[in-house]
């Protein structure tokens, strides 16, 4: 079941110089450590001249969906799932 949050949240992430990635590792929610196993999609979009960063990460057997605020660097937990219906 899918759960919208919209919380912020604490993320640690790996930035690769050499292929230009940026990608979650670890995710800091509900008292809770989540090492991130797989980075499914990460895409990004403008909101006015606001750079915005969505991954979607499994971790767990849970998924997350991540944004990244660009201009303040913060990050905000949009959506929780448990993988049942």
């Amino acid at each position: 079941m899918i759960q919208k949050i919209n919380s912020p949240v604490s993320v640690i992430m790996d930035f690769n110089h050499h292929q230009r990635k940026l990608r979650p590792i670890q995710i800091q929610w509900n008292n809770r450590d989540w090492r991130v196993e797989t980075v499914g999609l990460h895409h990004q979009y403008y909101c006015g001249r606001k750079l915005v960063h969505i991954f979607s990460v499994t971790a767990n057997g849970m998924f997350f969906k991540l944004e990244l605020d660009t201009q303040n660097l913060f990050w905000k937990l949009l959506e929780v799932a448990d993988g049942s219906v």
